[in-house]
């Protein structure tokens, strides 16, 4: 039976806060061997781009991928999961709501496994539609004391900062203030450097999965205790900042939660694979009591 997962479906029933619990559960199971991802497989069409992104999730026995067309006339997402107990049972989720909470989610886990305060001073670097998921997931689980939101487009800030309490601002000087720093734009070329941050720091750059974008500047990198990515073989063919770093202090999400140690400098770099899709279906489809 082929049942489809709408994205009002997944509103109503993917807590961002549970969502955070559940992709650290995945990539455990990851590290330990038991569940897979493949980098993203990019097929070139005219005008257009066909991406997939394979995964197994075994401890909650899902298989499945995200797969998604975009291009000149616009984007679409999908997720397709099959129920290893019983292929028969497969969930195809309209995953654009789906593909937004787990990437805000997965960028609040990460920061949750280094940032110990409970109250943390937070910047948010874009004020797109990716960036509503970031800010929640953070406010999920952080007491934020002083929250700021950075666009180039100080009108956009502005109308974000006010429908969630944060302060707008036209330039970057509060990131000397700020324990956290989370950049999701589509920037093509780097928004801020190392000497504008704070002697600790950890920063999410989570808005880029396209060579030749850059929303940090190599210093940022280069000067960092470690760099955390999804996938390896994803991040050097699909991350300008990690393929042009001259930093060897890389290591996967999967062993750094396995060897989880204390470092003053840390970035993320999220480009997202398709385990994190697998991990926040699930949640719906338990709390739809379809598995």
């Amino acid at each position: 039976m082929i049942t489809y997962i709408s994205d009002d479906d997944v509103l109503r029933h993917l807590n961002i806060k549970e969502c955070i619990g559940e992709l650290k559960t995945a990539f455990e199971s990851y590290g330990a061997g038991e569940s897979n991802s493949s980098a993203r497989d990019r097929i070139f069409l005219p005008g257009h781009v066909l991406n997939t992104m394979p995964a197994y999730y075994s401890k909650r026995n899902l298989a499945g991928l995200k797969t998604y067309i975009a291009g000149k006339n616009g984007i679409r997402f999908i997720v397709l999961i099959f129920n290893v107990n019983n292929p028969e049972d497969v969930f195809v989720f309209d995953a654009n709501m789906l593909g937004r909470i787990r990437t805000g989610a997965l960028t609040a886990m990460v920061t949750s496994l280094i940032v110990k305060k409970n109250g943390i001073n937070f910047t948010l670097i874009g004020s797109g539609f990716q960036a509503e998921t970031q800010y929640q997931a953070m406010a999920s689980i952080y007491n934020i004391k002083r929250g700021y939101v950075y666009s180039k487009n100080f009108d956009h800030a502005r109308a974000f900062a006010e429908r969630f309490g944060l302060e707008p601002v036209n330039d970057l000087k509060c990131l000397r203030d700020s324990d956290v720093i989370t950049s999701i734009t589509n920037s093509d070329t780097p928004i801020f450097n190392y000497d504008m941050l704070p002697e600790h720091f950890h920063v999410n750059l989570a808005g880029s999965n396209m060579p030749g974008r850059r929303e940090a500047d190599h210093s940022v990198i280069n000067n960092a205790d470690i760099i955390i990515v999804e996938h390896m073989e994803q991040a050097l063919r699909e991350s300008s900042e990690i393929i042009e770093s001259k930093n060897k202090n890389m290591v996967e999400l999967k062993d750094f939660i396995k060897n989880n140690g204390s470092y003053n400098r840390t970035v993320f770099k999220s480009m997202g694979i398709g385990l994190e899709d697998l991990a926040a279906g699930y949640l719906v489809l338990k709390y739809m009591k379809l598995l």
